[in-house]
């Protein structure tokens, strides 16, 4: 029974009860005709002070007249209950009415009389006897163990059908604003007062239920949860609402993977990248490509992790297809607004995406087949106490070019193929072991003689020990090496072959200690190994180009970070932490000395000087600061606040608005400081009608110090001297942020707005390397505007509807205002720098999902998918071009998608 339903119970108990005592006859609760049932409990609760327990719709409309006199409570009980087909349960003054067989069960001795035994649930036989774990009555504990008036609840969420943890699931205390959320392990610990109190148990994609427990002292209680029939349609993106708006954290966004298959995306394949773009705060780069801008940020800083080792090129097919297919995704977490001091080396955010686990019980497997790729998911046991999960990918495009008959296709060539792999090992009751890889590779060739191949590499292992029920320790070993290749097929004069890598080699030991449910702190330390090769250029045998080789960057990256998370008051909450990180800068060999007094450029090169390879060349040190605040206006309702200062060491170095896979990284260095970012936001967390609309509006400030921004006409490929051609920039982004979502059964969806500015400005002492007079202009992402819209609708239990609708201010471009001649030259003046914009952008998507057939034996689940891409067919400009003659200046839209695409995806598991 809901808090809500049990609340309006005792109010109308107490009414009664008051009207009881001014009235005749108050022994006599036999009727002498049919009255309601809920009325009739009333009485026998006043007569016998005991206390009914039921759900509103097991009581609906029915009436009873059964004759109490002379009788005993548990026969008038039984009584009335045979007349309105009810079964009922009896637990001394506690009485649980429900549909079905009465079930009941305790759980033993407390926790410190076994601490090395966790009593679980008996595994459930059927669905009923699952939904009837909401009215058991749970003894927790050893009586006359506890002197405190508190105990300490823990154990593990797990799904019904799998098995599997149910990693953030949302448990609160009912009739309170103290929660929890589980961990990946489906672990949670509560602190709760001693007696009978009911604990609500909700997550995305799964029935929310409850737990009835009479606590004595400090024990177990592990429960299952129920898949919800309408998984696909549910795309809630933080779940029960009441879980958000007790957390302390802000500016946090929440994927489920199961929720993805619900949004239309390009190709027909689920994204969980582009995916973000649908969150307040989060804007794209451009039509067709990857990376993503979150509150003002660059794309680069963004740090993605996969099982927490990061990813530097996060899509196949130049952006068009995600890097990660989306069936093993367990779920993300977006970090744009508090990010826990644990996480470091960007400045924007932290998007942390989780794999699965690995079924334990039996081999399962999900797959799709769509116009341009297949794709497939394993996941099973592997052996006692582990499990695995293997996904491959893969296109057949070049076969699908070969058999379009279009000149200037002939001899192209795109694909791609990923494979990745996941290990779990239950060493033992206290040491869990992940192993997890991740292989991918890319190739490029449209009507052209150049090939661009590339493949990110990223591997980690991570080691989970439990001391004990309060300290928690994890040490992750992590790799991650980005690569492409760029090669010229055709003639041999020409033939050429360059590349370029960046390696990450990272230790991190995370510990945790929580000594109840409203107070946790956590400590450790990261180390992170850099090497970058800036880029090599070989000629072949025969070719006319030059070979280059450049010398490779070493650095390396450390964090020691600690923090605290709990509770001023029972309505104020904290979230405090400093990190304190550090970068040293090794030498390469040789490198040069300019001029004092000048700009960095060529032309002021004094000197060049030798030193001992990886000798420090650069030493940084900054203490970071975060600090989150939640405090509760009312049991549904909360005030946010968030600062965060946070340090970047790496840059990709681009010319251009979106990730190109032939961007390059650069580490820091004396002439290229660290990259300094400091965040302040506030925001009011609300949800109505019993969860089902929630209200998220939300300011952000942000300053950053150090961007980097380019010389005009600048050489980032093969450079020796980079430095030269960047400047070290001010940057400042400001905006507010909306956001509503619609929960329910057949209707879901959300609306996300957002405003915001990101100005910049170059930051230098010297007169010709001012932009715009050295005052702030808009940044090359800078979209004032950015709505998004998401509507589910499931119109029957095997067909569902999805749309979605982007609109967003057109990008800043600099333009030619004018011209003229100067001899037999015509020359072009441009405006300030961004002061112009290409036109605002709209997209509308849709998407049809049949499921197949709904028996229960069938060995294969299926559901077809139609999707279209751009419905309306809108071109949406992604750049601006001008053309001239001599004599005139014809300006151009480069559309990268300009008609609607449909695609067709056939999906299935076992």
């Amino acid at each position: 029974m809901s808090s809500s339903t049990l609340f309006k119970s005792i109010i109308l108990n107490l009414l009664f009860s008051f009207g009881f005592l001014f009235s005749s006859g108050q022994d006599k609760v036999m009727p002498s005709e049919k009255i309601a049932v809920e009325e009739f409990i009333q009485n026998l609760e006043i007569k016998y002070n005991v206390k009914f327990y039921f759900q509103e719709s097991a009581l609906k409309n029915k009436k009873v007249n059964t004759n109490c006199s002379g009788i005993s409570l548990d026969e008038c009980l039984e009584e009335m209950c045979n007349s309105i087909s009810l079964e009922f349960y009896r637990s001394g003054d506690r009485i649980f009415l429900f549909e079905g067989e009465p079930v009941t069960e305790t759980l033993g001795k407390s926790i410190e009389d076994t601490p090395e035994i966790q009593v679980e649930e008996k595994p459930e036989k059927d669905l009923n006897q699952l939904k009837q774990q909401a009215f058991k009555i749970f003894e927790i504990g050893t009586p006359g163990k506890n002197n405190t008036g508190r105990a300490l609840l823990r154990g593990h969420v797990t799904s019904y059908e799998t098995g599997d943890p149910v990693y953030n699931a949302n448990v609160i205390l009912a009739g309170t604003s103290q929660g929890v959320s589980t961990n990946q392990n489906g672990y949670f610990e509560i602190r709760v007062p001693v007696g009978n109190n009911t604990l609500q148990f909700s997550s995305i994609g799964m029935e929310p239920t409850q737990r009835i427990v009479n606590i004595y002292s400090d024990g177990v209680l592990n429960v299952q949860m129920e898949t919800q029939m309408n998984i696909i349609g549910d795309v809630d993106v933080l779940g029960e609402q009441n879980g958000e708006v007790s957390r302390v954290f802000s500016g946090v966004e929440r994927f489920e993977g199961k929720m993805l298959e619900s949004l239309p995306a390009l190709l027909g394949e689920s994204d969980v990248i582009k995916s973000t773009l649908m969150l307040p705060g989060v804007s794209s780069v451009g039509e067709g490509t990857s990376g993503f801008n979150v509150r003002g940020g660059k794309t680069d800083q963004n740090l993605i992790l996969i099982d927490n080792a990061p990813v530097f090129y996060p899509s196949h097919f130049f952006g068009n297809f995600s890097a990660i297919n989306s069936d093993v995704v367990e779920d993300a977490v977006l970090y744009k607004g508090s990010i826990p001091s644990k996480y470091g080396g960007r400045i924007s955010s932290v998007y942390e995406i989780n794999t699965k686990t690995g079924k334990s019980d039996n081999i399962s497997g999900v797959g799709g087949v769509g116009l341009f790729s297949a794709r497939l998911m394993l996941e099973g046991p592997l052996a006692e106490k582990s499990s695995f999960v293997f996904s491959t990918r893969g296109t057949y495009s070049d076969w699908v070019l070969s058999q379009i008959n279009i000149p200037e296709l002939y001899n192209s060539e795109v694909g791609f193929n990923d494979v990745q792999g996941k290990v779990n090992f239950q060493l033992n009751p206290k040491n869990h072991l992940t192993v997890g890889t991740y292989l991918s590779n890319d190739k490029f060739k449209l009507r052209s003689d150049t090939l661009y191949r590339y493949k990110n590499l990223v591997s980690s292992a991570l080691l989970e020990h439990e001391y004990n029920k309060n300290w928690k320790s994890e040490i992750n070993l992590s790799y991650s090496n980005f690569f492409y290749n760029i090669s010229g097929v055709g003639l041999p004069s020409l033939a050429f072959e360059m590349t370029h890598d960046v390696a990450y080699h990272g230790f991190k030991n995370y510990n945790e200690y929580s000594n109840n449910g409203r107070f946790k702190t956590y400590f450790g330390l990261e180390s992170v190994w850099y090497k970058v090769n800036p880029g090599d250029i070989t000629g072949g045998r025969e070719s006319e180009i030059n070979s280059f080789y450049s010398t490779s960057e070493n650095a390396v990256e450390y964090g020691v970070f600690a923090g605290a998370e709990f509770s001023v008051t029972p309505l104020l909450s904290l979230e405090t932490g400093i990190r304190w990180s550090g970068f040293l800068s090794l030498e390469d060999g040789e490198r040069f000395l300019y001029a004092e007094g000048f700009p960095l450029s060529e032309e002021n090169i004094t000197d060049t000087i030798s030193s001992a390879p990886n000798s420090i060349k650069k030493h940084y040190n900054n203490p970071e600061f975060r600090l989150s605040a939640n405090y509760m206006l009312s049991q549904n309702a909360s005030l946010k606040f968030s600062y965060n200062k946070t340090t970047q060491y790496i840059h990709m170095l681009t010319n251009t608005t979106a990730i190109s896979p032939t961007d390059t990284w650069k580490l820091s260095d004396e002439y290229l400081p660290p990259q300094v970012g400091n965040q302040f936001s506030v925001g009011v967390v609300n949800s109505f009608w019993q969860n089902a609309i929630e209200l998220t509006m939300e300011g952000y400030y942000k300053k950053i110090k150090n961007i980097k921004e380019y010389k005009p006409g600048a050489s980032l490929l093969l450079n020796d001297h980079i430095e030269t051609e960047i400047l070290n920039g001010l940057g400042k982004a400001y905006g507010a942020e909306l956001s509503i979502k619609k929960n329910g059964n057949r209707l879901t969806g959300w609306l996300a707005y957002t405003w915001s500015r990101i100005l910049i400005k170059s930051n230098s002492p010297f007169p010709e390397e001012e932009f715009n007079d050295g005052e702030y202009f808009p940044a090359s992402y800078d979209k004032p505007h950015n709505l998004n819209l998401f509507a589910n609708l499931k119109a029957s239990r095997r067909l569902l509807l999805s749309t979605t609708l982007n609109y967003a201010t057109g990008r800043p471009i600099t333009l030619p205002v004018a011209k003229y001649r100067l001899g037999d030259k015509i020359l072009l003046h441009y405006s300030d720098y961004n002061q112009y914009r290409i036109p605002d952008y709209f997209r509308i998507d849709l998407s049809v999902t049949l499921k197949g057939s709904l028996k229960a034996d069938k060995l294969f689940d299926t559901s077809t998918t139609f999707s279209i891409y751009n419905l309306t067919g809108r071109k949406n400009a992604y750049s601006v071009f001008y053309k001239g003659d001599g004599v005139r200046l014809e300006g151009y839209k480069l559309s990268i998608f300009g008609s609607a695409i449909p695609t067709l995806t056939f999906n299935f598991n076992f």
